[in-house]
């Protein structure tokens, strides 16, 4: 009887797993070092060390790097792009906006495709979707005979206006496969099927750089578990804040970019349902990266258009800032002054504490020195932690700067906090959002560690650290549905004959909605489709998602445009309600719900509440000042406890550091609640 449900999230440093089973209403979580070589070696390590038998996990869902490694390394797979003739150069063109205008340093991104291996083919669809040239299969067979040539193992084909007529995408790449089936083929219609010919390019370009890795590591997996006994579907984490299976993945790989992260944010929706809490800000610190997400008003903060590394990419995407930034990030020296990543450790070496070869000073090391750490607590006592080598990684870079040891631990910790506070205020203040008017979530191994010195940076008065905040990403990942989004470009102004055409389009976006969530086993009465519209004023070219309601009567499309100058005011600060609005893209996102377990039911509340031991006391550096500190373990903790900082409290998992001025709260679920009070 298959009785576990199991969520994994690999980072840079640590593959976490979660594992719930579903008869006994617990928890068990798992954190190994990432294996960097093999990623599906430490997935399997990690199984292994929570499950027996494989064949009784039911539900099995999985956060990859790999396509995202591949990106940002530049290590993705041999691309050739075709294109409709006389658009070679619409993707090493771009876009004529500089980013960074008071740079003079700006350079645009290098492209993932060299003009050589960029091909052009005779066809012509016109914006109407009407075929004015149809393919030269004679100068197409020719085409495909030099990316054969030349060893090409993907290929990305975006035709001028493809995403009204995707007919000669279609037949390009069928006749692809006829001569090449081993080559991957990516289709912009498939990937981004709405208007721009640079942003779809872009897109389906990264989708079919990443393409053959993510296919490759997934069909590794789902032999090696499959071998080892796990029955079902593999479902992927997807950076839209749903889940696909590992089928439909293998096909739109661009969705898995950030499904690591993107878990966290998922779980931070349900602890904020959990807690009452509908405003927060998620802050994920692993080893390698710091993450930032939004909630607000329960639900996630989700794009439709995003920038990775300079690239436009356009597709549904929780919208996540994120730097280097982590436990693992090297201290460095640069004109004289500290500097702290984005450069990190990994989890081989790893930092100089982990007794693995590192020398190099990190911020984990810092946190050792100064004592927020604990050598022999670290992962619940499982991993000895050298602090002689961290003292000696920091005196290092002291030695050098002409400063204390100490000294420069505390400075290395307090620029990655800088940092990780100007990371928040990118998504917030700069949006014209006050941070202090949301609670602060806190995950990731080194995030709680952290969490209340980037609050008091920000001036955030309530932070709350998950009963299971080092695999919070992971354990998020179980709390998540099947999603898929359909989007078609309708540019056209709002009137009753629009909409009948719009509805006309919707039913065309349901209707592949179903068929694809029928694909991962949903049934029918599982499925919610949600419609809504790109709309803006005529002139402007951004754009503000807006719910769409289903019936046919006129009076919707004024409720329609009333939402929008509300929503854009929200958003913009102002609004124009005479002006003229039109719609842009419509788009329809189909929900395929999975069983989740009743979060609120696994917590007993005790009857009398015990008196808290600390574990040991130690001497720790706050603010230059060594102070004598209680060390509690969570397993002491229980609801109804309250402490007051400074203290640290470790989990097999995570640590959390709170300094003096602040109140910690044992809630009903196990979180901790940590509220300033001031000194």
């Amino acid at each position: 009887m298959t009785q576990y449900r199991l969520g994994i999230d690999i980072g840079g440093t640590f593959t976490d797993l979660v594992l719930y089973d579903k008869k006994e209403g617990k928890y068990q979580t798992e954190k190994i070092l990432t294996t960097p070589k093999n990623l599906a070696d430490g997935v399997l390590e990690g199984m292994r060390n929570l499950v027996d038998d494989f064949s009784d996990i039911d539900y099995f869902v999985h956060g990859t790097t790999a396509g995202l490694n591949a990106f940002l390394e530049r290590k993705g797979s041999n691309v050739a792009l075709i294109v409709t003739k006389g658009f070679r150069d619409v993707y090493e063109i771009g876009r004529a906006n500089r980013p960074d205008m008071y740079s003079i340093q700006y350079r645009k991104p290098e492209p993932l495709v060299k003009r050589r291996n960029i091909f052009e083919v005779e066809e012509r669809v016109l914006s109407d979707g009407s075929v004015e040239t149809t393919i030269n299969f004679d100068q197409l067979d020719e085409v495909i005979h030099q990316i054969i040539e030349k060893e090409f193992n993907s290929v990305s084909i975006s035709l001028l206006h493809a995403y009204k007529n995707p007919e000669h995408e279609v037949a390009i790449k069928d006749a692809i496969h006829r001569k090449a089936p081993h080559i991957s083929v990516s289709l912009s219609h498939e990937i981004a099927r709405e208007w721009r010919e640079y942003e779809r390019t872009s897109t389906t370009v990264i989708n079919g750089y990443v393409a053959p890795i993510v296919e490759n590591y997934l069909s590794s997996l789902e032999e090696r578990t499959g071998s080892a006994g796990l029955e079902g579907d593999l479902y992927i984490m997807q950076s839209n804040g749903g889940v696909m299976t590992s089928g439909v993945a293998k096909r739109m790989p661009i969705q898995t970019l950030l499904s690591g992260p993107v878990g966290g944010a998922v779980g931070s929706i349900t602890l904020g349902n959990l807690t009452d809490y509908k405003n927060l800000i998620c802050v994920d610190m692993g080893g390698t990266s710091f993450d930032v997400s939004l909630v607000i008003d329960g639900e996630p903060d989700v794009t439709s258009e995003t920038s990775l590394e300079g690239f436009p990419i356009l597709t549904p995407m929780v919208n996540i800032h994120t730097i280097g930034a982590g436990g693992g990030s090297i201290a460095w020296i640069e004109g004289g002054g500290l500097r702290v990543g984005p450069k990190s450790a990994g989890s081989d070496p790893g930092p100089a504490c982990y007794g693995n070869g590192g020398t190099q000073a990190t911020v984990t090391d810092a946190n050792l020195v100064l004592g927020r750490l604990d050598e022999d607590g670290f992962l619940g006592g499982n991993m000895k932690l050298d602090k002689e080598a961290a003292y000696k990684a920091v005196k290092a870079i002291a030695d050098r700067l002409g400063l204390g040891v100490l000294e420069t631990a505390e400075g290395i910790c307090d620029i990655a906090n800088a940092k990780m506070a100007d990371a928040i205020r990118t998504l917030t203040v700069s949006k014209g959002i006050d941070p202090r008017d949301f609670a602060l979530v806190a995950f990731g191994g080194a995030g709680p560690m952290h969490a209340v010195l980037i609050a008091d940076l920000l001036g955030i008065k309530k932070i709350l650290v998950p009963t299971v905040a080092g695999t919070f990403s992971a354990w998020g990942m179980l709390q998540t549905d099947i999603r898929h989004d359909a989007v078609r470009t309708f540019v056209s102004a709002l009137n009753s004959d629009d909409q009948a055409k719009m509805n006309t389009l919707y039913e065309e976006m349901e209707e592949e909605t179903r068929a694809i969530l029928q694909q991962q086993r949903v049934n029918q009465e599982n499925m919610l489709l949600q419609r809504t519209v790109d709309l803006r004023y005529v002139g402007q070219e951004y754009t503000v998602n807006v719910p769409f309601s289903s019936d046919n009567r006129e009076s919707s499309l004024s409720r329609l445009t009333a939402l929008f100058h509300e929503m854009h005011g929200k958003i913009h600060g102002h609004s124009n309600p005479d002006g003229l609005v039109e719609a842009v893209n419509i788009r329809t996102t189909g929900y395929g719900k999975l069983e989740k377990q009743d979060e609120e039911q696994k917590q007993d509340i005790p009857e009398t509440t015990t008196d808290i031991v600390s574990r040991t006391n130690k001497p720790v550096i706050w603010n230059g000042v060594e102070k004598n500190t209680p060390v509690l373990t969570n397993e002491q903790l229980q609801y109804g406890h309250r402490f007051y900082g400074p203290v640290i409290v470790e989990d097999p998992s995570t640590t959390t550091v709170v300094p003096s001025g602040y109140r910690v709260e044992v809630d009903r679920i196990g979180n901790l609640e940590i509220t300033e009070e001031g000194e």
